[in-house]
């Protein structure tokens, strides 16, 4: 996990990309590298996970990343690769396509259409950048783009707050994009890397369950290091992540933040104590005093006066922090289990609706989640410098998961409905039937920060009969810290 950040087309960049690294600096502690070309320069900040290689790497391009190849070891081993930096086989990769003569967009389509992991990249040759972002937009990406008469511009970087303040219609990069833009002459070129919807479906339970739990059990397996832990509720779908890390790390921490005797916090205990996982449970109790003092670091990272942002990043700001004091460096969640599987309760209308759209929304859910949840959830976590990882969103995953019947996702039995039925069939061999089947409450309701945050913005002397009262709120402490570019 790192930050990058990059510029082409105007004056001195290599002095902006420095800059705007600075303001990167808690994505990556351990190091800080730019390269500069004639009229582009791209930076790194990095935070040493996967093998220990200084950004950029330069050979016949220059390449920064942000982000994981989980499957760079199957990749080395096809090319004689040596090496445990995941950055390397895919530079390796990317130039060995460049040099046997394909173009640049296309050897990073050939390369990362083969690539399982969350990323955010850019690779300049020449006059030519290239910007990529993996399929469902895990890892953030933001750019501003003119194309000018006689030269075009372009700046990037992993977080909206490194961009000058004279930047332009900034946007997220859409994720499962491959962009090439030749700065001189204007020509600008594209590929998808986009989730497909599925050729063949699984409708018997039994294959369902199989498949998936299989899928996951590798999706696990290859996001847990050493300085792995996991954000744990005690609802299914951390829980189930638990038990599968436990099956491969009989040591792996679990984390969980709330206020004192929240439902969170109990349900945690309960389910750790109920899954034998109890001693590895950390929890950390939360103060109205903590959660107000955490709140502009929440503003600025999440860039956002959304209540709902604010409301959700917050408990999982808390828990990356506890998880740092402990010394771990990567955090897995339950992230995507929702949306993948059907767990909200407009699934169930949508069902009603016909299971052809569920199918539909559930596949609109995966597409948009990037903007929704994992732009803020990546932010408050490497606030920390602590890197998130999403098993449920896994390539595999993901794959076998739109693959099931919607029927099977959202199951209704007798006028009531069971959501995320077969993701709780398939942890069915690994946990109790009291975890099983339980119903969670939404983060900021289960930790209890909700309510703290609205007797906050009510202390603050904003009215709730006036409605918004906690958006006006967190406003006013974003224009008493000068955060400028949250309004942008």
């Amino acid at each position: 996990m790192c930050g990058i950040a990059g510029a082409a087309g105007t004056p001195d960049t290599n002095k902006e990309v420095k800059r705007m690294l600075a303001a990167l600096s808690h994505r990556g502690p351990d190091a800080c590298g730019t390269h500069e070309a004639e009229g582009l320069s791209i930076g790194n900040t990095l935070l040493k996970i996967t093998g220990n290689m200084p950004q950029p790497l330069v050979g016949e391009g220059a390449l920064v990343l942000n982000g994981e190849i989980f499957n760079f070891r199957e990749l080395a081993a096809e090319q004689g690769i040596k090496t445990d930096s995941d950055t390397e086989v895919l530079f390796a990769l990317i130039e060995t396509k460049i040099k046997e003569g394909e173009t640049p967009t296309n050897a990073f389509f050939s390369v990362l259409s083969r690539v399982n992991g969350d990323y955010a990249l850019a690779y300049a040759l020449d006059n030519e950048l290239l910007l990529a972002r993996d399929a469902v937009g895990v890892k953030p990406l933001f750019y501003s783009l003119e194309i000018g008469v006689e030269k075009s511009k372009i700046s990037f970087a992993s977080e909206k707050k490194a961009f000058s303040s004279q930047s332009s219609c900034i946007k997220p990069f859409p994720p499962g994009r491959i962009m090439a833009l030749n700065i001189n002459d204007r020509r600008l070129e594209e590929k998808s890397l986009a989730i497909e919807p599925p050729q063949e479906r699984i409708s018997e339970e039994y294959e369902a369950a199989s498949c998936l739990k299989a899928a996951l059990e590798k999706a696990v397996e290859i996001r847990l290091t050493k300085t792995a832990g996991i954000a744990f509720s005690g609802g299914i779908d951390s829980t189930f992540l638990a038990a599968l890390a436990k099956s491969i790390d009989p040591s792996i921490s679990l984390y969980a933040v709330g206020l004192p005797n929240s439902h969170d916090l109990t349900q945690a205990q309960r389910a750790a104590e109920v899954a034998g996982m109890k001693d590895s449970l950390r929890t950390h109790l939360l103060s109205p005093e903590e959660i107000e003092d955490a709140i502009p670091d929440i503003i600025y990272s999440t860039e956002s006066t959304d209540p709902m942002k604010i409301a959700i990043g917050l408990p999982l700001y808390f828990v990356a922090k506890t998880a740092k004091e402990d010394g771990k460096r990567v955090l897995l969640t339950g992230q995507g289990a929702d949306e993948l599987f059907g767990g909200y309760s407009r699934h169930e209308v949508f069902l009603e609706q016909g299971p052809e759209v569920l199918d539909r929304e559930i596949y609109s859910d995966i597409q948009n989640i990037s903007v929704i949840n994992l732009e803020r959830d990546d932010m408050v976590t490497m606030a920390n410098s602590v890197e998130l990882r999403v098993p449920f969103l896994d390539k595999e995953v993901i794959k076998t998961g739109l693959a099931i019947s919607p029927e099977l996702k959202v199951l209704k039995k007798d006028g009531l409905y069971i959501r995320k039925y077969i993701l709780r069939k398939a942890a069915e061999s690994l946990l109790p039937s009291e975890l099983l089947w339980k119903e969670k409450k939404a983060i900021q309701y289960g930790t209890g920060v909700q309510k703290v945050l609205d007797k906050l913005a009510r202390d603050a002397g904003f009215s709730k009969k006036e409605g918004s009262h906690i958006e006006k709120y967190l406003k006013k402490i974003a224009v008493d810290e000068g955060f400028d570019f949250i309004f942008r």
